[in-house]
């Protein structure tokens, strides 16, 4: 597993390049619960992007990691598999498309 520290990067899905930027950081939502990570995806050379929301990191005794986040470039890569089979179309041009995801990306 590759992890890393960067705001913003490039990965490669099925031979193409993807760019991909933290847009936000876990947030407390209404009540107690959390919203986590956000990711913006686009493909290099596109204009439409996705944003993927990972679920908040949770340490062992249920309390919120409010530590800086590391990137697992995997899970980037299964979200951008998930979201283009979910029907986002990098190519196509639109409005960004949001995609909930696991922990994992899928």
């Amino acid at each position: 597993m590759q992890h890393t520290r960067d705001l913003k990067g490039v990965v490669q899905v099925d031979g193409e390049d993807y760019e991909w930027e933290v847009r936000r950081q876990p947030q407390r939502t209404t009540g107690n619960n959390w919203d986590g990570i956000g990711i913006a995806l686009k493909l290099v050379d596109a204009q439409r992007e996705a944003i993927v929301m990972f679920p908040m990191v949770m340490r062992a005794n249920g309390t919120p990691n409010f530590e800086r986040q590391r990137i697992n470039l995997e899970s980037v890569k299964n979200a951008i598999a998930s979201a283009i089979a979910a029907g986002w179309a990098p190519t196509s041009r639109g409005k960004v498309v949001v995609f909930d995801v696991d922990a994992d990306g899928n």
